[in-house]
């Protein structure tokens, strides 16, 4: 029964992350764009902190591993708000600073969930 559980949560988690990787690249700039993208940045965070937790101390390369897919989204956040400040004018510099952000927190998240999956 507790299987069954974990793999309702496994599954839980991956459609609540794909559905969230998809809006944020297909929905239109905007707040509500914004909010996603600081909320997934944050769920990529909890799923690498789910990643080292997950696995004993003397585990250390493939915790460090999770750990590093956590400083993708970290990465990913410090880009989008050095991009925020630096292309203040410049359109075309904005949308591709926020392009690289997404794509950082995307990969943190979908490379965190194979992690779980023990597919990485």
């Amino acid at each position: 029964m507790t299987i069954g559980i974990l793999t309702l949560l496994f599954l839980l988690i991956s459609l609540v992350s794909l559905i969230g990787i998809l809006l944020l690249f297909l929905w239109k700039d905007g707040p509500g764009r914004e909010t996603l993208f600081y909320l997934l940045a944050v769920w990529g965070l909890l799923i690498a902190v789910c990643g080292i937790t997950s696995l004993p101390s003397n585990f250390t390369l493939s915790r460090s591993v999770s750990f590093s897919f956590g400083l993708l989204s970290a990465a990913g956040l410090f880009w989008h708000r050095n991009v925020e400040q630096r292309a203040a004018d410049s359109d075309a510099a904005k949308k591709g600073g926020r392009t690289v952000s997404f794509l950082l927190v995307s990969a943190s998240i979908l490379l965190g969930i194979l992690k779980l999956y023990g597919l990485v």
